[in-house]
């Protein structure tokens, strides 16, 4: 199973933030493994709280924090391979844990090797997978104990905040330091979140960070726009975190049982279901369904939130057809879309 497999094969423009004045050459690592502390934050500036940077003096503040800050967090984040697949991840403990994507790890019990930020290298295994919302643990088995980074309180990311994505795009390349992207997130929730720091494929279950050096999302997936770059939420891995732990493996790819599949993942909206996930492969994207689009019906049912919607097409037919009532742009229309099995797509 290939990691990146929701991504796009294209070349990724980064955002208009991504890499100002220099911040390419903010990847270089100057921190060792091997301490067992976690790694720590700086006082904010100013400039970070504000609606946008008001002058030249805001944007060196903002470089001169994220240059203090990411020798702090860079030695935590690892390339992850496994057999033919690669990915990211970050550490978020002494012992080794470490935090991806479902997608790079698969199921459990897999051989990992990861790869740190200076070349060093080292064992692990994969642990638990929620395929339904593609977080993701894994374990560093050699001995630590390991360089790592704390995770956010759940209710830490907001829309406007200043946020910081790490990964290796392509995969690790020992002739180039660890990628740095500067964004800002747009959406946040207990089940995903978006911002507009570019990803592409490699970064994987890498980590993304506030400006306090702490991991608020893991990376899953891009769309077609460098503001569509979408992460698992810390909430969502503290929800399962225990489940994650011992290995159990839940979701899509939890077994070949047949499984209806429109091919979308929406939120709560009010009323309805906002689609913020439509995969290109699936029966809702070939539809017409787009990302936005708020789903208030499924045949002559409401659909009272995201779990309602979940449901119904949990309990339809393979092979059949169910006609969307969806609402775009502040207009009504039905679209009519076959039933798909997840195992066939």
């Amino acid at each position: 199973m290939n990691a990146d497999w929701l991504y796009p094969r294209r070349n990724v423009m980064p955002s208009p933030w991504t890499f100002r004045r220099g911040l390419a050459l903010l990847a270089a690592i100057g921190v060792l493994l091997g301490s067992e502390d976690p790694i720590g934050a700086e006082a904010l500036p100013p400039a970070l709280s504000k609606t946008i940077p008001t002058s030249i003096a805001d944007l060196r503040s903002i470089e001169t924090h994220v240059k203090a800050l990411l020798p702090k967090v860079t030695p935590a984040v690892v390339a992850v391979q496994i057999g033919d697949t690669v990915g990211s991840g970050v550490v978020v403990g002494a012992d080794g844990l470490v935090l991806t994507a479902a997608h790079v790890g698969d199921r459990p019990g897999r051989e990992v090797r990861f790869i740190f930020p200076d070349g060093r290298k080292a064992k692990g295994k994969t642990l638990g997978t929620d395929h339904d919302l593609d977080a993701g643990m894994m374990r560093i088995t050699d001995a630590g104990p390991w360089r790592h980074v704390e995770l956010a309180p759940v209710s830490g990311a907001k829309p406007g905040d200043w946020a910081l994505t790490l990964g290796h795009p392509g995969g690790w390349d020992p002739d180039r330091s660890l990628v740095v992207r500067l964004g800002r997130v747009i959406r946040s929730n207990t089940r995903s979140l978006q911002t507009d720091c570019t990803i592409t494929a490699g970064d994987s279950g890498g980590p993304v960070f506030d400006m306090e050096g702490r991991v608020i999302g893991i990376h899953t997936y891009v769309r077609n726009s460098t503001a569509e770059n979408y992460h698992v939420p810390v909430a969502a891995f503290r929800q399962d975190w225990d489940r994650l732990l011992k290995g159990e493996s839940w979701g899509v790819d939890e077994d070949s049982a047949p499984r209806p599949w429109l091919g979308t993942r929406g939120v709560d909206a009010n009323p309805g279901c906002r689609i913020e996930v439509v995969d290109e492969r699936g029966p809702a994207f070939k539809a017409g369904v787009q990302i936005g689009d708020t789903i208030l019906r499924i045949n002559d049912t409401a659909v009272e939130g995201a779990e309602s919607y979940r449901r119904l097409v949990r309990e339809s037919k393979i092979g059949s057809e169910l006609r969307l009532t969806i609402e775009r742009d502040g207009v009504q229309k039905v679209i009519p879309v076959p039933v798909a099995d997840r195992n066939q797509r």
